[in-house]
């Protein structure tokens, strides 16, 4: 499935139900997608995951695990005439709370108001990358999964707005531009209660050419930010601890004492509260046919929270043999945040935000049969100092700035 899978709004049924009454027997399509995928890894003191969204994977939890890259998605689309269109998908996947409970992916209403211009409302593609409408099918790219060091910059994959999409061409480009406005959410793992990230006053642009077999894309996206976690915002936790001038004294809790460790401007810099965030991301692809290469780059930055500040790219070059294509991938990441602080509080804080690491993979894809495709890939990662890069769960006999593999077969398909 090389075009990207959309959706339909749940603020645009009204609209909907609207335009049913003008063609009453709409065009109906059911497509889906799925990937079976197990991965293990050479790292047994922390697990690896593919985003935020993954509470476990392979390494400490599991030796073989099956949630890293599975998923199955399904959709429908619906066309009202030439005006009008709708779509609705739902994907299963492993999630925050450890289940694979569907959700809705992507669900919005569609307008075409006049050649090469439309309009959208309702759940669309976080379209931060050169992939996003299609990032989670698997068959319609060629690695196992998009590269985590550029991919993983935001948990989330979905807006809830409002865009204007326009397409138009002048001499041998054709150009392709959107805007967005919106919002977007995305639940997270806690070791303890609950935690969410939050998208608040989003607003977005992209801009891409298109030049025979060369396509070039530009993003950018601002947006103010929230992380809302039961422990980290509690009354004990350690935002409330920066604040407190004064706390029990150990031996006697009756007793106040003053906090060595009080600085609640601290505690306004690092919790992330409406912070403002700037994502800025391009993009190039090139292919003529029998190979390929493509690349991003990305950077990602707060206004003063340091825990926003990330820089990554990745450079992945292929060729086709007929039905194998084996392929090559560069990437990097780095983090701008100190590896330490004077307050152990907030030193405690920033090197839970390490997430710095490169990573060098080599795979191969075999297209078996029509719809079908296998791959099969190895990663060697190297984490920075001081950082567990892409893994979570650490085990106390874990190291950080060391190297692990991983190595991953998986079955693509679509229907």
């Amino acid at each position: 499935m090389a075009r990207p899978i959309l959706a339909l709004p749940s603020l645009a049924v009204c609209l909907l139900a609207a335009t049913a009454q003008a063609q009453s027997t709409p065009a109906f399509k059911f497509s889906g997608f799925g990937t079976l995928a197990g991965t293990t890894s050479s790292e047994k003191q922390a697990d690896f995951t593919s985003g935020y969204a993954q509470p476990n994977g392979p390494g400490f939890t599991r030796s073989t695990d099956f949630g890293v890259d599975s998923r199955l998605g399904l959709q429908v689309d619906l066309n009202f005439g030439e005006s009008f269109s709708a779509v609705v998908q739902a994907i299963s996947e492993h999630r925050y709370d450890n289940t694979y409970t569907p959700y809705l992916n992507m669900a919005h209403l569609k307008f075409k108001a006049a050649s090469g211009l439309s309009f959208r409302a309702g759940r669309m593609p976080f379209s931060a990358y050169l992939i996003s409408d299609y990032k989670k099918v698997g068959y319609a790219m060629p690695w196992v999964r998009p590269p985590v060091e550029v991919y993983q910059f935001n948990p989330c994959t979905f807006v809830d707005g409002v865009d204007l999409v326009w397409q138009a061409t002048a001499g041998d480009v054709a150009f392709s531009g959107q805007v967005i406005g919106g919002s977007t959410d995305a639940n997270l793992p806690a070791t303890t209660g609950t935690s969410k990230f939050k998208g608040k006053s989003l607003g977005a642009a992209s801009l891409s050419a298109t030049v025979g077999s060369a396509t070039f894309r530009a993003f950018f996206l601002q947006m103010k930010s929230t992380v809302d976690n039961t422990y980290l915002d509690s009354a004990t936790g350690p935002y409330a601890l920066l604040r407190a001038p004064l706390v029990p004294y150990p031996l006697d809790p009756s007793i106040l004492v003053p906090n060595p460790y009080y600085n609640p401007s601290l505690a306004d810099q690092f919790q992330i509260k409406s912070d403002k965030t700037t994502y800025l991301s391009v993009g190039f692809n090139y292919d003529p046919g029998d190979w390929f290469v493509m690349a991003e780059a990305a950077r990602n930055a707060g206004d003063e929270n340091q825990l926003l500040h990330a820089t990554g790219f990745y450079i992945t070059g292929g060729y086709r043999f007929g039905a194998w294509t084996p392929y090559l991938t560069f990437a990097s990441k780095k983090t701008d945040s100190a590896t330490t602080n004077a307050n152990p509080i907030i030193a405690a804080i920033l090197a839970g935000g390490q997430q710095a690491q490169s990573s060098t993979s080599a795979g191969v894809r075999w297209d078996f049969m029509k719809n079908f495709a296998v791959k099969a890939q190895f990663d060697q990662v190297k984490n920075a100092t001081d950082s567990p890069g892409a893994l979570i769960n650490e085990q106390a006999a874990f190291k950080r700035g060391e190297s692990y593999n991983l190595v991953t077969l998986a079955l693509d398909f679509v229907f």
